[in-house]
C-alpha cells in the first residue's frame, strides 16, 4: 500500500509541474520572438526540473529504490528554488538572468500559487 502512495506522490508532482509549466508557456513575456530573459530562464529551468521527474521509473521509485528518491528529491529541491525566484522581488533575479533590475518581471498570482503548491 505505501508504494501505491509513493505513486501517487509522483503523479501528483508530476502533474503540478505540469500545471506550472502550462501556466508559464501561457505568459506574453515567454513568447517569441523577444521572450523576457528571466521569464525564459525560469521555465527552461522548471521545465528542466520535469524531464528530470519524467525520468523517474515509477516503479522503481514505488520499491523504494534509492536512485530514483535521491532524483526525486532533487526535484523538489530544484521546485523550492524556483519557487524563492519566482517570488524575488529584489531585483537580483533579474541581474542574474539579463533583465532589468530596476523592473523585474512580476509573475501574477496565478503562477506563484502554482509554484507554491510543489512545495507543500
Amino acid at each position: 500500500m505505501a508504494s501505491q502512495g509513493n505513486a501517487d506522490r509522483l503523479q501528483q508532482l508530476d502533474q503540478k509541474m505540469t500545471d506550472l509549466i502550462d501556466a508559464f508557456e501561457s505568459l506574453p513575456q515567454v513568447q517569441p520572438p523577444n521572450p523576457h530573459p528571466t521569464a525564459f530562464f525560469l521555465l527552461d529551468f522548471i521545465r528542466n526540473s520535469h524531464k528530470m521527474l519524467k525520468n523517474v521509473d515509477a516503479e522503481q521509485y514505488a520499491s523504494g529504490d534509492s536512485a530514483a528518491h535521491e532524483t526525486v528529491k532533487e526535484v523538489i529541491g530544484r521546485n523550492q528554488f524556483a519557487n524563492l525566484l519566482l517570488n524575488d522581488s529584489s531585483g537580483k533575479l533579474s541581474l542574474m538572468t539579463g533583465g532589468d533590475p530596476s523592473n523585474p518581471i512580476d509573475f501574477g498570482p496565478d503562477i506563484k500559487a502554482k509554484a507554491r503548491s510543489l512545495t507543500e
